[in-house]
């Protein structure tokens, strides 16, 4: 690889592009400070990059200026609000509630605003830690907001240059997690004649989870880029490989057999290795494309795949010409897995030439309010105890308060820094709460044991300039991918801040005491206020998972009449359909990182997520395979089935629920539903007898959901129960 190349990779690196982004901004606050013996405008400077770059999202020019105007005016209204109710404890403790509660609520309106309200309520708690040395109320928001200022020009002049870098590296880190979804779904075709498939389907479901995050991320992305969904310019090229990514999502996610049975029947031949190898190829081709994607060069697709599915298909002949009773009723199913890694082959080759599939309706579901109106009613409708924002921001108003009261109490010196851990580690749910507990006591001690040989083994200003600049880079290097590591190293640009004020060594031990009580207080307030138990509403995210996969299954047996279709209202129930697998998914791991007590039902729930992930993918292999189908009485039988099929996915929803005490599931069934679906005509299409298969596949496992949905329902009641004796 030339010495360019490798340039080019680790400049379209985001960590590495980043970093030098921030090395810049803080180099351009430290060293005029430096230049200019003004060592007391070091920390408020500092401070005012990072809550700045906290505050930052992605966004168009225009987007950007305007989320820029909105941030200074908050952070303006923040700083000076501190230093007017400073010495007026009781008017502050009230205006910190209210303005923490409004923060949060501002969140409703998107990431972007609650990102901007993260960052208010940030530059209040900086303003706070220096207050008490401030001689007019003046000198420190103004500090404060210059350094807020000067990362944002450097950041507009950033995007100015490179404006599509963010959507480069966002459809990038698709294709890179379709490459792992493939990587697991590989070792499903491993010949095992004691296939077991939940560990494989729970291992999907995660995987399923973090392309989901991925393609809404990319969506994100190109939604700041749009006017009200619609893309034009240089963005257009990147959205049309976006809608590609997405129909190789639904491919790759799709089952079009069980795979214990395959795995069984065919484990003395070569056919499922061969399978295997091709989706490894094709994990790799991914990789290749999101490399090719953040470099800017065109995809070259390796012949590889292309051998592995002539060999394979080779394979599949063998396997015809000398079929058995035994093997024969598998050779139609192994042929609809063939078929539909020859599709995603095409569709990877498609990437350079994104335009040649013109979709019906190229435009985003847009779900941003964009008009005042609309905004406050977006705000007003998370106004209820059963809104998880309004929890959390009743929950942090409180906590801040309550650090603010002990602070006050017993006048503790640099106690805003319990402020700030109870800021950053109280999450929305315990699970977050935790992992950031962890992470910030962790960091803080090793940071701590770092910083003090640095204070001491460094003592001239200059070398100490030096770590702040680069304990600051790394500290945004790590934020995201390593919180523990983030902390430790904004400790120690902490300590060597202070230092620079003539305090390095006395605010270690305070440090230390305000972590580990901030840390008490984010951990109480995610405990007995508003406690957000997963277990709790897990049957509620059940029931929106089943409901979106009937939906999706509507939208795709209707195209069997009509033909393939990819507008909008399709697109968005295919994607409610996979966040709500990824969200049943996340909720179980919430859960299982909850204490005992709030932990219930946890097999029945791993199993029905491996039956909801399995039913998705089922419905997947429909939609995949979308086209009209002609003959007249299989359209009949489809529609039957489909209607029984709704009629339980509806009477499941309403188990979940709890809204179905007297559900008599022999009125819904249809006679010889099972058998008419089993069977199937040789001389019928190819679609015909998948649709058929799929819809028994799905039909099968309709007992084993009701069952469970059973059994979810009256553990779900004892827990209640139990748990409210408790309390």
């Amino acid at each position: 690889m030339s010495i360019f190349r490798q340039i080019r990779l680790q400049w379209a690196n985001r960590a590495f592009n980043y970093s030098v982004l921030i090395l810049i901004t803080l180099l351009g606050v430290v060293l005029p400070a430096w230049y200019l013996q003004q060592h007391q405008w070091i920390t408020p400077l500092i401070l005012g990059v990072i809550a700045a770059a906290l505050a930052e999202t992605d966004d168009s020019l225009v987007g950007r200026i305007k989320a820029i105007i909105l941030t200074m005016i908050c952070f303006a209204t923040a700083a000076f609000s501190i230093e007017i109710l400073f010495n007026l404890p009781w008017f502050f403790a009230l205006g910190l509630f209210v303005s923490t509660f409004a923060f949060i609520m501002l969140g409703a309106l998107g990431p972007r605003y609650a990102s901007i309200a993260f960052g208010s309520l940030l530059i209040a708690i900086y303003t706070m830690l220096g207050a008490h040395n401030s001689i007019d109320i003046w000198a420190q928001p103004i500090l404060l907001l210059s350094g807020a200022a000067w990362y944002y020009l450097v950041s507009m002049i950033w995007n100015i240059f490179w404006p599509l870098q963010p959507v480069q590296q966002s459809l990038a880190n698709v294709f890179n997690q379709i490459a792992s979804y493939l990587e697991v779904k590989q070792d499903l075709f491993h010949p095992k004649i004691d296939l077991a498939p939940q560990p494989y389907r729970l291992s999907e479901a995660s995987a399923n989870g973090k392309t989901v995050d991925a393609l809404n991320g990319c969506k994100a992305t190109l939604l700041n880029r749009s006017k009200k969904g619609h893309i034009d310019g240089p963005s257009d090229r990147f959205l049309k490989i976006y809608f590609i990514a997405q129909d190789i999502h639904e491919r790759v996610s799709s089952s079009h057999y069980r795979y214990q049975e395959l795995a069984t029947h065919l484990s003395r031949s070569d056919v499922l290795f061969r399978f295997k190898h091709v989706l490894e190829s094709q994990a790799q081709a991914c990789r290749d494309i999101a490399l090719s994607i953040q470099l800017g060069y065109p995809f070259v697709n390796s012949d590889n795949t292309l051998k592995g599915l002539v060999e394979l298909q080779d394979s599949l002949d063998h396997l015809e010409k000398n079929a058995t009773a035994e093997t024969k009723p598998l050779l139609a199913q192994l042929n609809y897995l063939f078929n539909n890694l020859s599709t995603v082959e095409k569709m990877l080759d498609n990437v350079n030439n994104p335009d040649i599939n013109e979709l019906e309706e190229s435009a985003l579901d847009d779900t941003n309010p964009h008009t005042v109106k609309a905004m406050w009613l977006k705000i007003k409708s998370n106004f209820s105890p059963n809104s998880i924002l309004f929890r959390h921001a009743i929950r942090l108003a409180i906590a801040l308060t309550l650090g603010y009261g002990i602070i006050q109490v017993f006048d503790i010196d640099r106690g805003y820094w319990i402020l700030l851990t109870t800021l950053f580690v109280c999450q929305p749910n315990y699970s977050a709460t935790r992992q950031k507990l962890y992470g910030r006591i962790a960091g803080t001690i090793v940071g701590l044991l770092i910083g003090v040989p640095i204070l001491t083994m460094f003592p001239t200003q200059a070398s100490q300039l030096f770590f702040i600049v680069l304990s600051g880079v790394m500290f945004f290097a790590f934020r995201i991918n390593n919180y523990g590591y983030a902390t430790g190293f904004i400790t120690v640009l902490v300590l060597l801040c202070f230092h620079q004020l003539g305090e390095g060594y006395d605010v270690v031990l305070p440090r230390l005491t305000d972590t580990i009580i901030g840390c008490v207080i984010a951990v109480a307030a995610v405990y007995f206020i508003y406690p957000d138990w997963q277990s709790k509403k897990l049957y509620r995210v059940m029931a929106t998972a089943i409901g979106h996969n009937r939906h999706y299954l509507a939208q795709i047996i209707g195209q069997y009449r009509i033909g393939k279709r990819d507008d909008l209202n399709y697109r968005i129930a295919r994607r409610n359909a996979h966040n709500s697998d990824a969200s049943l998914a996340n909720a179980i791991s919430n859960m299982l990182a909850e204490p005992g007590r709030y932990r219930g039902a946890t097999e029945e729930s791993f199993r029905f997520l491996t039956l909801n992930h399995a039913l998705l993918s089922y419905i997947s292999a429909l939609g995949a395979h979308r086209q009209r189908l002609k003959d007249e009485s299989i359209h009949l039988l489809v529609i039957d089935a489909h209607r029984t099929i709704n009629s339980h996915l509806d009477t499941l929803e309403q188990q979940l629920l709890g809204q179905c005490d007297n559900c008599n599931f022999a009125t819904i069934e249809q006679l010889n539903l099972a058998k008419r679906l089993s069977e199937w005509r040789d001389e019928d299409e190819g679609s015909a007898r998948m649709v058929l298969q799929q819809l028994h596949l799905v039909y099968r496992m309709l007992p084993e959901l009701h069952s469970l949905a059973n059994q979810l329902s009256v553990r779900t009641n004892l827990i209640e129960s139990t748990a409210s004796k408790l309390n």
